[in-house]
């Protein structure tokens, strides 16, 4: 069970609303479907296979609707239960969203949601935003809320307890030059209910027991983004994350990436991420006496990792076999590799059909 707020969903919002100045203007060209099957494996033994479909259907020029759909099929449970059932547990979560979006001249609102069920672990989420254009199309804001009910299962237990998440975010995104486009943002969420990790049980004086850790956390985030165009059909991005919380918890994340179009068909992507974090400051391998908070959750210890990415995208000039034309490609593959001895590898294709809007 791992445990998933809804940071995620709010960070999804905040890239595309606030990078919608990169895409074509023409909204007809936003109607398509994305389907993608992800293979993940790490060091743990545990695999995840995950086909996800993504519908964008632009009703008129001002309505957009989004629908995705996504199943993970788990050789464990989870990341977690893994280290309880060293045998493995066959597991399966299904992800469901929908988000609504409506354009009035300069503004653009969005209302959406997203369910998901595992073994262990559910939850539900409501969000929205808005973003305005400003300076003739060239600078444009963004903010939005997110809230989620995440309901994990008290393990081995089939007691559920309750985990309250809400998100707050702003952004501003400029364009400097015909080239280039920057953004900022800033993020806060509240996190309260319970927030142990039911799997792993932490060593306190010799006795393996059930961690326990604050009910209450605050998260804030800064963030830098950079869009470069490069001579030769090249293009440059670098983002930069900086966290931290009241857990004593924070993180820096820099990502560099590169893409060349070798031809109308051929896209190569590359890119580099390098993350580091202390620990919370209850945090320790093991414990003595009788200490307030402990926790043998790894996602609470300090670490550094890297992660490395490389994909190709194929568009074919005509139509792809009974595919219409414009139809695209994917093939990505990700390494990731920990200093506390943890690595997986992410293999990833996508099928992106366009669909027709007359």
């Amino acid at each position: 069970m791992t445990q998933r707020p809804s940071l995620p969903f709010a960070l999804a919002i905040v890239t595309a609303v606030g990078f919608s100045l990169v895409a074509v203007s023409n909204w007809a060209q936003q109607n398509d479907v994305n389907v993608q099957f992800h293979g993940f494996q790490d060091t743990r033994g545990v695999t995840v296979l995950s086909p996800t479909v993504d519908l964008n259907r632009d009703f008129t020029e001002r309505t957009s609707l989004r629908v995705n759909f996504g199943v993970d099929a788990i050789s464990a449970a989870s990341d977690s239960c893994v280290r309880c059932h060293r045998e493995g547990v066959n597991s399966r979560r299904q992800e469901f969203g929908l988000s609504a979006t409506r354009k009035y001249d300069n503004l653009k609102f969005t209302l959406g949601g997203a369910y998901s069920l595992e073994n262990f672990y559910r939850a539900t989420t409501a969000l929205t935003s808005v973003s305005r254009d400003l300076a003739n199309g060239n600078t444009t804001g963004a903010g939005g809320f997110s809230f989620s009910l995440n309901q994990p299962m008290v393990h081995p237990t089939m007691d559920r307890e309750n985990q309250f998440a809400t998100n707050a975010y702003a952004s501003i995104t400029q364009t400097l030059t015909k080239t280039t486009i920057v953004q900022a943002g800033y993020e806060v969420g509240r996190i309260s209910g319970y927030q142990n990790n039911p799997f792993l049980r932490a060593n306190v004086s010799g006795i393996l027991v059930l961690g326990q850790v604050p009910d209450l956390r605050v998260r804030q985030t800064v963030t830098a983004r950079i869009r470069q165009a490069l001579p030769a059909d090249t293009y440059l991005e670098a983002d930069y994350r900086h966290y931290f919380d009241d857990w004593q918890i924070t993180s820096n994340a820099l990502s560099v990436g590169l893409s060349h179009h070798f031809s109308p068909q051929w896209l190569a992507y590359g890119s580099y991420r390098r993350y580091d974090q202390t620990g919370a400051y209850f945090y320790q391998p093991q414990y003595s006496g009788i200490p307030t908070y402990y926790t043998a959750d790894f996602r609470l210890e300090p670490f550094a990792s890297n992660n490395y990415t490389g994909r190709v995208v194929f568009t074919p000039a005509g139509r792809f076999w009974w595919l219409p034309q414009g139809t695209g490609l994917t093939l990505q593959y990700e390494r990731y590799q920990a200093d506390n001895g943890f690595t997986a590898g992410i293999l990833s294709t996508g099928l992106r059909v366009p669909l027709k809007t007359k």
